[in-house]
């Protein structure tokens, strides 16, 4: 039996095509992987026929020739069936099931098409044995022996031809259960991944304005006290948001691209924080190339500064550390904080990120959060995922 797997999605066609020009188009959309999984089928059809055959004592002079002719049989049966589910079935569903909601009038008309191809099958099966190209026998018995006593049934005449219509017709029903479930499951994983991809670009995209609202927040503050400072972080921002807008498209990016970014944001906040703002950044050239989802680097360092080190007089220490772990690798932020800290945080970022993890790598990931020796620490625990070569 043939069992359909992967197979292209049909190319949409006007429905004023002919049907018979959309049927022959259908036979052509096959991927590879569906020609060798019915390969694959046709070949495992005669291995198993011929290891059921191997055991049998035979007991006739020409029992080994009969053995040859059933194999020979048996693979013409199962091209024949595969040349079938090709030409008449599969068509059939991706025209009129594929992509579509039939109704049950088209579910009985499919079953009524199956019978008739397994009709269609049998006679083609017919022709060949009275065609004398190929004289090989047919089982129209079977016989089980115990001891001295056997039992043993057989089909002949018109009832073998319904027997044999019968099972072929069963098995286009499974084959197509099949092939439709098969299709169903890659339509509902392509679903899945248009949804995860559409909720990962709104949370990056969430990050901007919300960024934004920050930094102007700081410029603002110094528009009256230091003009010209302010005029430079409106400098910086540009800069910043510049280099952000190129790498807007994407989900992932490597640590140095995020570094790049998180160092931009860190001259902006040098200028407004002056020596407040203490740094120590000890990144492993090993875990550079390594991904993560977009803007992460920068949401924890912009909540350490605005959270930890920016409502305080005294000097603080920003912390960025990253070490290959056991399985995959780990980005640390951690920041001192004083005796006054921003207690207004919504944990926007935070939850934006810890969504984003969840998305892009599932339990492969997540986010530690502790407070330890005066420090507020955010850890990731990262799969190792490498960028694409350009």
């Amino acid at each position: 039996m043939n069992a359909p797997l992967m197979d292209d999605t049909p190319a949409a066609m006007p429905e004023s095509t002919p049907l018979a020009q959309r049927w022959w188009r259908s036979l052509w959309q096959a991927s590879a992987a569906y020609w060798s999984v019915q390969a694959l089928v046709f070949v495992g059809s005669l291995l198993l026929a011929w290891v059921a055959l191997r055991g049998l004592n035979p007991l006739q002079q020409d029992a080994a020739n009969a053995v040859q002719m059933f194999l020979l049989r048996n693979g013409m049966e199962a091209g024949l069936f595969a040349v079938m589910t090709h030409l008449g079935v599969r068509p059939a569903l991706r025209l009129f099931f594929i992509g579509n909601a039939p109704a049950w009038p088209s579910w009985l008309g499919l079953l009524l098409w199956l019978l008739i191809v397994a009709a269609l099958s049998v006679g083609l099966g017919w022709l060949l044995d009275h065609s004398g190209w190929m004289p090989s026998p047919n089982i129209t018995g079977i016989e089980f022996k115990s001891g001295d006593t056997a039992y043993g049934m057989a089909i002949v005449g018109p009832h073998l031809y319904v027997v044999a219509i019968f099972n072929l017709f069963v098995t286009y029903v499974f084959w197509s259960a099949l092939y439709l479930a098969w299709h169903a499951f890659r339509v509902r994983r392509r679903l899945q991944a248009q949804v995860r991809e559409a909720r990962m670009r709104q949370l990056t995209h969430q990050l901007s304005p919300h960024f934004l609202f920050n930094a102007f927040n700081s410029i603002r503050a110094l528009i009256f006290e230091n003009p010209q400072r302010a005029a430079d972080l409106i400098t910086q921002l540009s800069e910043l948001f510049r280099f952000h807008l190129q790498h807007e498209l994407r989900h992932e990016q490597t640590l140095a691209d995020e570094w790049q970014l998180a160092q931009r944001y860190l001259d902006l906040e040098a200028v407004r924080l002056e020596s407040r703002l203490r740094l120590d950044v000890d990144l492993d050239p090993v875990c550079l190339t390594r991904t993560l989802p977009a803007l992460s680097l920068l949401c924890l360092v912009e909540n350490a500064i605005k959270h930890g080190i920016a409502p305080n007089r005294e000097p603080g220490q920003l912390r960025v550390r990253a070490r290959p772990a056991a399985e995959g690798w780990t980005l640390e932020v951690s920041n001192s904080f004083g005796a006054q800290q921003a207690t207004l945080s919504t944990q926007t970022g935070l939850a934006n990120l810890r969504e984003r993890l969840a998305l892009g790598f599932g339990d492969r990931a997540r986010l530690q959060i502790d407070t330890l020796d005066g420090r507020f620490r955010v850890c990731l625990h990262l799969p190792e995922t490498r960028s694409a070569p350009p």
